[in-house]
């Protein structure tokens, strides 16, 4: 792997800044260089939050353009559609059907469409759009807070960039107490991935 960029769109308190965290750990423990950063600077509740991951054997800028990503993980359907210039053309695309209500939506200042016409218009780019019922499956098997490493596991089926022992070991270091439970949950994503649906 020379270089992934993988950009993570969530809603504050979805725990994207958690699964960046937890991707740069990985990424340092399988032996790559690691930069991290956020933009919006909306990490709190109801805010929209993108963070930037860029894994590579020498990676100097924690930022990347738009149509430059390899990778998208929308932990919300909303932030997905808003982060849609990232991508490059056939870009892996993972999505949480779910909407949630940002400031933006609650004040009236955006309007979203509905999620069927979210995800065509995704995939209209040439992107391979996954759905992925990430909240759902993680409040299931009673983790709702595992939601972001229910969609990692269902990452790292469709994409092994990085090696499972590495996000295990990065998954608990990252969230204590909660890592067992959580590590449980990425292996749930792991297996679900054969029956997520090709938007």
């Amino acid at each position: 792997m020379n270089e992934l960029n993988i950009l993570i769109a969530s809603v504050g308190g979805q725990g994207g800044l958690t699964l960046s965290r937890i991707l740069a750990e990985a990424a340092v423990d399988a032996g790559y260089s690691v930069r991290t950063g956020e933009t919006l600077g909306m990490a709190q509740r109801g805010g929209s939050v993108q963070s930037f991951v860029r894994i590579g054997k020498e990676v100097r800028s924690p930022l990347f353009s738009q149509d430059s990503a390899d990778v998208l993980l929308a932990l919300e359907a909303g932030e997905a559609l808003r982060s849609f210039g990232y991508p490059k053309e056939g870009a892996l695309v993972l999505v949480d059907p779910e909407i949630k209500d940002t400031i933006t939506t609650i004040t009236k200042k955006e309007k979203f469409p509905a999620i069927d016409e979210m995800l065509k218009a995704m995939g209209s780019r040439g992107g391979r759009v996954h759905v992925v019922e990430a909240r759902k499956e993680a409040s299931r098997l009673g983790q709702p807070r595992s939601a972001n490493v229910y969609m990692l596991g269902v990452l790292c089926s469709l994409s092994s960039f990085l090696p499972t022992a590495s996000i295990e070991v990065a998954i608990r270091n990252v969230l204590g107490k909660r890592g067992d439970a959580a590590v449980e949950v990425f292996h749930a994503g792991l297996k679900a991935a054969a029956a997520t649906k090709l938007a």
